[in-house]
């Protein structure tokens, strides 16, 4: 009887310990995740203004972390807290690694449709390069046409080049700055196109219109590449969620089965086994959905 009445003050002070955590982390909640979204807003406004680059350096400089950090740390406690009031450690520590690597799961998809927003715009910033020249204007002036005539992303980044080039400064250095803040292989194809006209001289034009096409054959492709292998990537995020997701909703309304397995060797075993598993699994499909044009 003693030892009844033991247990059933520890259960009920675990009860109680997890209720307070729970209570905890709901209250919490909405201020964890208004400092990490906030600080990702605050990088996507960056990005799309058209100064990743620099931004993500002063952010650098400003905090030990950085931004992207800080939004992993802190969403990752929050989700791991969570994961403990509701399905046990097990539950947390699968919580809290999807908490962490949110923000740079977001920061890479928000990097990928920037970079697919920029290679259509540079379509249509080369074209008014090309009208500008055709027209008489320098190739400052046509740059600046070009930066006033795009929008965001890449409207900025131009116009900004083309300030430098009047105020001084080097046309290779100017381009070389553009292509390391846009990042992407089209830009290193326009800005390997114009210092070659530079060193070589002749009409540019008429290279800008071969430009042309050869940008818009690399958007179609990639366009009808994403299309093919949407469904598989669609897959692919079933197939790696669905094991996780059935095993937190067994620690909520099943939590004893998961205690008896995690207090098993050979249970642990097996669920150690099973997250290494599902995450080479998903590295493996990544990689195989990682296709370049």
């Amino acid at each position: 009887m003693v030892r009844t009445g033991r247990g059933r003050r520890r259960s009920r002070g675990i009860r109680v310990i997890r209720s307070v955590i729970a209570a905890t982390t709901a209250a919490a909640a909405p201020l964890l995740a208004g400092l990490a979204f906030g600080a990702a807003e605050r990088e996507r406004l960056l990005e799309r203004s058209g100064h990743a680059v620099r931004a993500e350096r002063g952010s650098r400089a400003r905090t030990p972390l950085g931004d992207a950090r800080w939004s992993a740390l802190v969403l990752g406690l929050g989700a791991a807290i969570a994961g403990l009031a509701l399905g046990g450690p097990v539950a947390a520590v699968l919580l809290g690694a999807g908490g962490a690597a949110l923000p740079a799961t977001l920061r890479r998809r928000r990097r990928a449709r920037r970079s697919h927003e920029v290679q259509a715009q540079l379509v249509d910033a080369v074209a008014v390069l090309a009208a500008g020249l055709r027209a008489g204007r320098s190739l400052p002036q046509s740059l600046d046409l070009a930066g006033s005539e795009v929008g965001p992303p890449l409207g900025p980044s131009l116009a900004e080049m083309a300030d430098g080039v009047v105020l001084g400064e080097p046309l290779d250095a100017a381009l070389r700055d553009w292509e390391e803040r846009i990042g992407s292989a089209d830009a290193r194809l326009v800005a390997g196109v114009l210092r070659l006209h530079r060193r070589t001289g002749g009409a540019l034009a008429p290279a800008l219109d071969d430009l042309i096409g050869t940008l818009r054959a690399r958007l179609s492709g990639e366009r009808e590449l994403r299309g093919l292998t949407s469904q598989a990537r669609l897959s692919a995020a079933i197939l790696g969620l669905l094991p996780i997701g059935f095993f937190l909703f067994l620690s909520v309304v099943s939590r004893s089965d998961i205690e008896g397995a995690l207090r098993s060797s050979l249970g642990v075993s097996a669920i150690v086994a099973g997250v290494v598993l599902q995450g080479f699994a998903f590295l493996w499909i990544r990689r195989l959905m990682r296709l370049e044009v």
